[in-house]
This record gives C-alpha cells, structure tokens and sequence, in this order.
C-alpha cells in the first residue's frame, strides 16, 4: 500500500470465504494486523478494508485549509 497524490493505493489483497466465521474476509500483504469482514459480500469486506486502512493513515490537515 502506498499514498500516491492523497489516494490510497493497494499492492496486493487477499479476500476469501472463511468457513469458520460464515464471512468474507479481506486483507491485505503489506497491513496483515488488519482484517475486514463481511457475512454478505466480498466487495463489501474489501471496502472495509480499505475503510480500515484509510483510518490509519495520517491525516493531512494542509487540505483541509482554505486560502486566505
């Protein structure tokens, strides 16, 4: 995962069914402490991975500033 131009990217992502959980889970190779999942869909677990990953970032208040 990189930042390119305040967008978050994704080098590699694994989503797959879990028996064990009757759910979706997504992960990712470079985050693999951070799982989402989701009992209906897999692209539903792999926005929340991103969701996840987004949460992590730090924030860049520059962008949240208006010019004067």
């Amino acid at each position: 995962m990189g930042s390119n131009g305040g967008e978050l990217c994704l080098s590699s992502f694994d989503v797959r069914w879990s028996l064990a959980d009757s759910a979706f889970i997504a992960r990712s190779d470079r985050h693999p402490g951070l799982v989402a999942r989701d009992e209906w869909s897999s692209l539903a677990a792999l926005e929340g991975l991103i969701e996840l990953l987004e949460q992590q970032r730090p924030h860049d208040h520059s962008v949240d500033r208006t010019a004067a």
